[in-house]
């Protein structure tokens, strides 16, 4: 056999270290050539500015209008188009109705006409439920119909079940002191008790009796708005006249007093009187400021 000598043996790639040294020779002195030529091939100057395009004209022409003057959405004239309606069933179709006199359960007790015609209240009695609450437009009553619009000495709803406009007056004798209509005292004594210089105790079921009555209440007396001097601000309600014999006049009261403020709270609007109404129902005690004779006096009436 013939042997071989390993030293003999020429490493692989051997013929190719000359062309990688030639290769490596030629990067180093491309890159020596950038770096000595690379001023020169940066610009010297700032390029020429491109001018501006000319601004895209957005007029439209009058005639891009024509569909909507052919239409006569907007009338040149200021007029309002007549509204437009389906000629098969007639304009008096698209009417709705004129509200009509309500047979619900609904007795109006009163109203207090706000500027802004959203604040209006009206104070309505639900017949059956016992019960005097507040309602501003917008407002549903028992499910039975919803307030569109508080006017004075009247309310115009819509009729939940038929969605037809109703309305409810109050009585034309309403506004007035209906003497010997209101309720009379009870029998053997007062509802209002005097214990001392303007105290008084009241009980609770007579309290009761009377905040569920509030139409008899409000048929008792009338108040009207007491306005500051000069800026006619609203700062209480002046009693001008009562019944004898009425809780007023038991509770102390009497005729031209202004009540300013219920436990400290400013009566100063008639929907500030209309909140503090309902929270004298459970309330053990309760002060009222009163003005009489230009001075200020309090009373205070506990709740038994």
């Amino acid at each position: 056999m013939i042997s071989r000598n390993p030293k003999n043996q020429r490493p692989p790639f051997e013929r190719l270290y000359s062309y990688i040294l030639f290769a490596f020779v030629g990067y180093c002195i491309a890159d020596l050539a950038i770096l000595a030529y690379r001023d020169r091939m940066l610009p010297q100057s700032a390029p020429a500015s491109r001018p501006k395009p000319p601004a895209a004209d957005m007029s439209v022409s009058r005639g891009a209008y024509n569909t909507i003057t052919t239409r006569n959405m907007f009338a040149s004239n200021g007029q309002i188009p007549e509204p437009l309606v389906d000629k098969s069933k007639g304009a008096e179709a698209q009417k709705e109705a004129d509200p009509v006199p309500s047979q619900l359960p609904l007795t109006l007790i009163g109203t207090l006409v706000h500027s802004n015609p959203d604040k209006s209240l009206a104070a309505i009695d639900v017949r059956g439920k016992n019960q005097v609450v507040s309602y501003s437009p917008g407002k549903e009553i028992e499910g039975m119909a919803s307030i569109i619009r508080v006017e004075r000495q009247k309310v115009i709803f819509r009729n939940l079940n038929s969605n037809r406009l109703e309305y409810i007056e109050m009585k034309k004798d309403a506004g007035k002191v209906a003497f010997g209509a209101g309720r009379p005292a009870a029998a053997g004594g007062k509802e209002v008790q005097s214990v001392g210089n303007n105290n008084f105790v009241i009980k609770r079921a007579d309290l009761l009796k009377y905040t569920n009555d509030l139409s008899s209440i409000l048929m008792q007396a009338r108040a009207v708005p007491n306005r500051e001097p000069g800026t006619g601000a609203i700062n209480g309600f002046r009693l001008l006249d009562m019944q004898p014999g009425s809780i007023y006049e038991q509770l102390g009261l009497q005729r031209m007093d202004v009540i300013k403020s219920v436990d400290g709270t400013p009566v100063d609007s008639p929907a500030k009187a209309m909140e503090l109404y309902n929270t004298l129902k459970n309330s053990p005690k309760v002060s009222l400021q009163i003005e009489r004779n230009g001075k200020t006096e309090t009373m205070t009436y506990n709740i038994q």
